[in-house]
């Protein structure tokens, strides 16, 4: 994947997932190299000790294998999508729900462009 993307709104959840599909196809000697940290820092993150960064998530999308991006891309759309979910929610008035109905619906006519 050779795009920067976005990673900050990823959930700690989701997080944890993408290191597991990194994991599924390699070590952890592998992927703390790769990531440039330490074997310590990816059993942290293995043993949800710890999270990683907005640093290592975007590290993360760039050196992913094109049979690793389908199901990194799932998780981060999943996540994103149960977050406004989960937002609509909690919205109290009905004017709020109507606005974010309409900014979804913009970002889906932007998307089928």
């Amino acid at each position: 994947m050779s795009r920067v993307m976005p990673v900050h709104w990823l959930s700690k959840d989701a997080r944890y997932r993408i290191i597991d599909v990194m994991l599924s196809t390699r070590t952890t000697n592998s992927l703390a190299e790769e990531l440039g940290v330490s074997r310590t820092t990816i059993r942290k993150y293995v043993n949800r000790e710890t999270h990683p960064s907005d640093e290592v998530m975007a590290r993360i999308f760039q050196i992913c294998a094109p049979y690793e991006e389908d199901q990194i891309i799932r998780i981060a759309v999943d996540d994103l999508i149960e977050a406004i979910r989960r937002l609509g929610e909690s919205l109290d008035k009905s004017d709020y729900k109507k606005y974010l109905l309409k900014k979804l619906e913009e970002v889906i006519k932007e998307l089928e462009k």
